[in-house]
Parts: structure tokens; sequence; C-alpha cells
């Protein structure tokens, strides 16, 4: 597993938290991040072509914040970037960048 970054925007602030565990193929991606409230947030999102993930995310402590997510991913040498959006099941959406190194 690979470890890395995320930011996510919501009410007009982006919150900057730890990723601890990562794993992306060209068919699925599967990231856990440290949420600043101390839960932790598991995203897992499906691809057909290797570069767009579709999916979503589910706060492990049981919150009512969970939802959907969209990415694109963006490979590098030593590390990936996937860019995208997050929608709140039922609430707002904000940009969401996670760096997995």
């Amino acid at each position: 597993m690979r470890a890395g970054l995320s930011l996510y925007k919501s009410n007009d602030h982006w919150h900057e938290a730890e990723v601890t565990e990562a794993s992306v193929s060209d068919t699925h991606l599967t990231v856990d991040v440290e949420a600043p409230e101390g839960d932790t947030v598991t995203v897992t999102a499906t691809s057909a072509d290797g570069v767009w993930y579709k999916g979503d995310y589910r706060y492990r402590e049981g919150s009512n914040s969970n939802g959907e997510v969209v990415f694109e991913r963006h490979k590098g040498q030593s590390s990936e970037v996937m860019v995208g959006e997050w929608r709140q099941a039922g609430g707002p959406t904000g940009p969401w960048i996670i760096k997995i190194g």
C-alpha cells in the first residue's frame, strides 16, 4: 500500500489530510484518508479506461456525510494525482485532489 496527501474544499476552505493507505490500478482505486475529526474516510472507485474513476466515499464511524466521487487520474514517474469532485448525498459538492506517492 502507498501513502499520500488529500486536499478537498468544503465551505470555501481547503482541508488537508493524510492518506494512510492507497491502491491504484487501471480498474480500481481504494484510498483511506485520516479525517480531521479523527475518523477514517474510505474512497472506493472503479474505472473502465484507467483514467476516469467513479465511486463513493464512506466514513467508518457512520457519519451521514457519505457521498459520491469522480476522479481523473494523472500518472507521474514517482506519484499519481487524482483530481476530481466529491458530492455529499443530498448536499454540497466540492473539488478533491489526492496525491499518492
